[in-house]
């Protein structure tokens, strides 16, 4: 078959066993399967990340939670010498371990060891000269803390107006000058 060819047939087979892997399983499974065995045949290593989707041996698609199990255990440590044993013991490897539940068939993927945690040292500032029109600023503060006493009133005083509270002192100041005999829908969200 020609490369492009091959290529589209892949993609359809993939893209469909991805589709129908809810609705239709086994014919997932079928087409997931016959793209797997394509793969071999034309002799290309399927991707990392395709090869975590789907069960090599049957064809099921990895879904979390339906069709299989999936677990993370340390790698099993093969038989080494106590120099290597005793370099690092704290940095096992891991691998994801999925058991396909059609199949029963375990596969292994490795994971990746996550990158070291590392933080950054902040620089140490230089120590600031102060100057002498700063220092009496410093040291004389009544002037401005007038001022600054007196926006922050004004301030208050606008949240206090602006606020929920009285928006429903507003409610109630209206509702006591009105005399109508009607309902309205604070009427029926009150509770008795």
């Amino acid at each position: 078959m020609e490369s492009s060819e091959l290529t589209a047939r892949l993609r359809y087979l993939n893209e469909t066993a991805h589709y129908l892997a809810t609705s239709a399983p086994a014919t997932s499974k079928h087409l997931m399967s016959q793209c797997n065995s394509l793969m071999f045949e034309a002799e290309i290593e399927q991707p990392e990340p395709q090869s975590r989707r789907s069960c090599l041996a049957c064809g099921t698609i990895i879904t979390s939670g339906w069709g299989g199990v999936a677990k993370v255990q340390p790698t099993a440590s093969r038989k080494k010498s106590r120099k290597q044993e005793s370099k690092k013991p704290s940095s096992r490897e891991k691998s994801m371990v999925y058991t396909c539940a059609s199949c029963f068939k375990t596969t292994r993927h490795r994971l990746e060891p996550a990158p070291p945690i590392s933080r950054a040292k902040k620089a140490a500032l230089p120590p600031v000269s102060v100057s002498k029109p700063v220092a009496t600023a410093l040291n004389n503060p009544s002037a401005p803390s007038a001022n600054a006493n007196a926006n922050s009133k004004k301030r208050a005083k606008t949240r206090k107006l602006g606020g929920l509270g009285a928006l429903l002192a507003n409610k109630k100041a209206s509702e006591a000058r009105s005399s109508g005999f009607g309902l309205d829908l604070m009427d029926l969200m009150k509770q008795t």
